[in-house]
């Protein structure tokens, strides 16, 4: 199961959010890099708060034989007035409760669901979790963006066929 699956499952499971493109309540999406979060805030219509956005990006490390990834996630709400300072605390507040909602949640599966897969326990929740808030991005959008890291084995094994022989 990749990574960004497990968030939209949430998303989808969520109340306040209840992702479903089909209803038109789109509320997971996946961009290219950081310039890509700023571009999808200038498009996403107030309506959608909240929402998250995650990086789909390659980014992490290789230490031990052992593949670490990083995921950055955005957790998304737009302040009801942008000249208001309180709104934006507000907003910034909100995205934080979210991003709690969304670990709890996850060391939930990580913790004590029986039916977790292998995925849920590679996710890093006790060290290298990194949290900040990230705005306005565009258009009074405020956002909590985590960066999880999770543990990946490469299981890989030399194919011969995809090589050819070189002299």
């Amino acid at each position: 199961m990749t990574f960004h699956s497990i968030v939209r499952q949430w998303c989808k499971a969520y109340r306040p959010m209840q992702d479903s493109v089909v209803n038109g309540n789109r509320r997971f999406y996946l961009t290219d890099s950081t310039a890509g979060v700023v571009e999808l805030a200038k498009g996403i219509t107030n309506s959608l708060s909240p929402c998250v956005v995650m990086e789909s990006s390659v980014e992490g490390y290789v230490k031990g034989g052992l593949i670490f990834r990083n995921y950055p996630l955005y957790f998304f709400v737009r302040a009801r007035d942008m000249s208001d300072g309180d709104a934006a605390a507000e907003a910034k507040e909100e995205a934080w409760m979210h991003c709690q909602q969304f670990l709890t949640w996850l060391r939930t599966k990580h913790d004590n669901d029986p039916t977790r897969t292998k995925e849920y326990e590679r996710i890093d929740l006790e060290e290298n979790v990194d949290i900040q808030t990230v705005g306005p991005i565009e258009n009074g959008w405020f956002a909590v963006l985590i960066q999880l890291e999770r543990c990946e084995q490469s299981d890989l094994c030399l194919d011969e066929d995809m090589y050819v022989s070189v002299d």
